[in-house]
């Protein structure tokens, strides 16, 4: 049985959330994806795929599921977050095209791949609700209002101001940078960074980010 690992890599751009794909020749379009190859460990060879379609590297990814494409093939899927500002993309050696699609407006994919985008997207969305997954959607120094627009991206819904700052302060995900950004003829914003710890968006998305995670199905 044949072992491959595909990357569902997630960016938000224009107010939107994309995913990463490339093309060899005029060829179909795909997931950064690759055999295992050698020793290498599963998360370096998806390290390695992503690498090799966009020259990005050096990003966190965690493992997402294990797809059974009709028991001759395995694949492993992995999820990454990138903001796509710090790592500009570019093809690699044997990639004519590699380019970002909206998630919900893809071309045609190899087959199979759909699923993995689509689980990705389920997976992200409930991580979202617990854990400060937005700094890695984003610049190394970013407004609250940037991370809040991040957020509503992710959730694909509005959320209050007042409450998301505070928040997101009270949880000590971000700290202050001391630098500050002119926006507008307002006063200027301060830029804050990432520090870690832990954050909640609201109950409600708690309750589905549980139900998500209690069970390792993909989706249908």
């Amino acid at each position: 049985m044949r072992v491959r690992i595909e990357v569902a890599v997630f960016t938000v751009r224009d107010g939107g959330l994309e995913v990463l794909l490339g093309r060899v020749g005029g060829g179909t379009w795909t997931l950064p994806a690759t055999g295992p190859g050698g020793a290498d460990a599963l998360g370096a060879a998806a390290g390695r795929a992503v690498e090799d379609t966009s020259g990005v590297r050096g990003i966190a990814m965690e493992q997402l599921y294990t797809f059974d494409r009709g028991g001759e093939e395995v694949v492993v899927a992995y999820l990454a977050l990138i903001d796509a500002g710090r790592h500009p993309i570019a093809p690699g050696p044997d990639v004519a095209e590699v380019r970002w699609f909206a998630h919900d407006d893809l071309p045609s994919i190899a087959e199979g791949q759909e699923q993995v985008v689509a689980y990705g997207l389920q997976r992200l969305r409930a991580k979202t609700s617990y854990a400060p997954v937005a700094v890695n959607l984003l610049p190394d120094l970013f407004t609250l209002g940037e991370m809040q627009a991040v957020y509503e991206v992710l959730l694909d819904r509005r959320l209050d101001a007042r409450n998301f700052r505070r928040d997101v302060l009270r949880a000590g995900v971000v700290e202050e940078s001391g630098e500050l950004r002119a926006e507008g003829r307002g006063r200027p914003a301060r830029l804050y960074r990432s520090a870690g710890g832990r954050f909640a968006v609201d109950a409600r998305e708690r309750r589905v980010a549980r139900a998500l995670s209690s069970g390792d199905d993909p989706p249908v």
